[in-house]
């Protein structure tokens, strides 16, 4: 699977997992959301008028092992 959309954020990167607006989401939810959809980061996205919580999952480096056998 290949994500749609690729976000650099901190110097790491990450991939959009889910965007839910501000309506979507309950006061003091945002945290259990996050938990229930293990995603590492949630941000703020103010583009345009167009207010969205991001879900992040990180990509981690790609990592060289070579064989042990």
């Amino acid at each position: 699977m290949v994500p749609k959309e690729l976000v650099n954020y901190q110097d790491k990167l990450y991939y959009v997992y889910k965007k839910m607006k501000p309506h979507q989401i309950k006061d003091g939810y945002i945290n259990d959301i996050k938990e229930h959809l293990r995603c590492d980061v949630v941000v703020r996205n103010k583009h345009n008028n167009d207010d969205t919580f991001l879900f992040l999952i990180e990509i981690p480096e790609a990592e060289i092992v070579k064989d042990l056998v």
